[in-house]
């Protein structure tokens, strides 16, 4: 603020002087001649602090993004490991053993392949590098999107509303399917069988308007502040709620990803407050 002002003030007395016609004095002159480079030394100073502070922050959140992806990856890791491990040993001679050791295998390559992939659109997301761009149809999406949550989950229904009028927009279809499909697999994930869940498509505001609303145990109080930061796990809050197949179903991205990908096609992703269950809302520019 004062390096602006001096500015300010030198140029307003060499103007000034230069429209009346009146010599600036010799003196003054020499100050100007001082004050310009000092005053354009001490703002590039200024910006390069400004410009090295964001840069340690950036690189302190890159370190710390890739700590947690590292630790996220190394418990699959460690579990594939051990049964080879015990494989090694003799101790999955029983074929039942086997058979149970190859499904959890499968099971964790699976879950550390999903990480991956998440990670990987995440980094593209962050480094700008631009999704496609075509006319999406909600309408047909929402209805693939449900009907493939059913399959996944039967014991977890789902109902439908899509209000009449026209429910395009323009992004990438794949992206923006991930996006309500993760809001779905959150539900699989975090909340008991039975519970209920209702997905709704609008308009509202020139926004085309995407509803998944639960009535589970919803999100705990100190989650809902941080729910789309990344690797924010919920499933810890729903141990003992959650069936013990499906309780560590979440790896911390679900939700940052929607997020991602709502802000990438220039829209929004909200919690809102709910009674009970958890309640989300996607604005699509229309």
């Amino acid at each position: 603020m004062v390096i602006g002002a001096l500015s300010l003030v030198v140029s307003f007395l060499l103007r000034s002087g230069s429209a009346l016609r009146v010599p600036v004095p010799q003196g003054l002159f020499k100050l100007t001649l001082i004050l310009v480079p000092l005053l354009a030394a001490l703002g590039l100073g200024a910006q390069l602090r400004r410009e090295r502070e964001t840069r340690r922050k950036t690189e302190r959140r890159l370190l710390e993004f890739l700590a947690t992806a590292g630790h996220e990856l190394r418990t699959p890791l460690t579990a594939i490991s051990g049964y080879i491990q015990l494989a090694r040993m003799g101790g999955l001679a029983d074929q039942e053993k086997f058979d149970l050791a190859l499904s959890r295998m499968t099971d964790e390559t699976r879950r550390m392949s999903a990480l991956l992939d998440e990670l990987v659109l995440l980094t593209r997301i962050d480094l700008g590098q631009p999704l496609r761009r075509e006319p999406v149809n909600l309408a047909r999406l929402c209805r693939e999107v449900v009907a493939d949550a059913r399959a996944c989950s039967p014991h977890h229904p789902i109902r439908l509303t899509i209000l009449p009028g026209s429910h395009s927009v323009t992004g990438d279809r794949d992206r923006l399917y991930q996006a309500v499909a993760n809001l779905l697999a959150n539900v699989r994930h975090h909340t008991p069988e039975g519970t209920r869940t209702s997905v709704g498509l609008g308009t509202e505001d020139s926004y085309r308007v995407i509803e998944v609303i639960d009535d589970g145990p919803g999100i705990p109080v100190e989650l809902r502040g941080s729910a789309f930061e990344r690797f924010v796990h919920g499933r810890q809050a729903a141990a003992g709620r959650v069936p013990d197949d499906d309780a560590g179903g979440g790896n911390g991205l679900g939700l940052s990803v929607v997020a991602a990908i709502v802000a990438a096609h220039g829209g929004e992703v909200t919690l809102e407050s709910a009674y009970r269950g958890a309640w989300f809302r996607i604005r699509l520019p229309a």
